[in-house]
């Protein structure tokens, strides 16, 4: 029996770093489901399929990388590392917990990377036992999203799930309508 490997989004506005960045999660034994160009993108992703983890940088285009988060966190709880090329200048002081469960500064190697990942997931995961109802809430999102990623890879195929993630958000938005709903209506084969 193979165990899942963990999987990760990514939300980084710069080409080389998002490449980075994926590379550095591969080695570590992650599959990068995406990859977003600014924070919008983060959040279509992170509401779309279920991530162990979210690693977003700070300045992004149309959203910040803690505006992306918390938006993410009120629909899919997920822990996020979030990045920073300031030394952290930019950042609130306390960092809002949920939903930054850490913070890593760039140039980020891969053992801060390694790191920041499992101090992220290791603090959601106290986070959830501190608040049984938000395990509930989180266990029951994640399985939801499950959902709605396999209706996602049968519709894009051998496409762009971030296109078809978009697309997928955008009808639910036009028909003011949950994710999941669409979801259900279009069970994957």
């Amino acid at each position: 029996m193979t165990e899942e490997r963990p999987s990760a989004i990514v939300a980084e506005d710069e080409a080389i770093a998002s490449m980075a960045l994926r590379a550095q999660l591969e080695a570590l034994g992650y599959d990068v489901v995406g990859i977003a160009r600014d924070g919008d993108d983060a959040v279509t992703l992170g509401r779309c399929f279920p991530v162990d983890v979210a690693v977003f940088d700070q300045r992004m285009p149309r959203r910040t990388g803690i505006e992306a988060a918390t938006e993410l966190f009120d629909h899919a709880p997920t822990p996020v590392v979030l990045l920073t090329g300031y030394s952290g200048a930019d950042l609130p002081n306390p960092m809002p917990r949920p939903p930054i469960f850490a913070t890593l500064t760039k140039p980020i190697g891969l053992a801060d990377l390694q790191g920041g990942l499992a101090r992220a997931r290791a603090a959601f995961e106290e986070w959830i036992d501190d608040d049984p109802d938000a395990g509930q809430a989180a266990h029951r999102s994640r399985e939801e999203r499950a959902l709605i990623a396999r209706v996602l890879r049968q519709q894009a195929g051998d496409g762009d799930l971030l296109a078809a993630a978009t697309r997928f958000v955008g009808r639910a938005r036009d028909e003011d309508r949950p994710l999941v709903d669409l979801a259900r209506e279009h069970p994957p084969s």
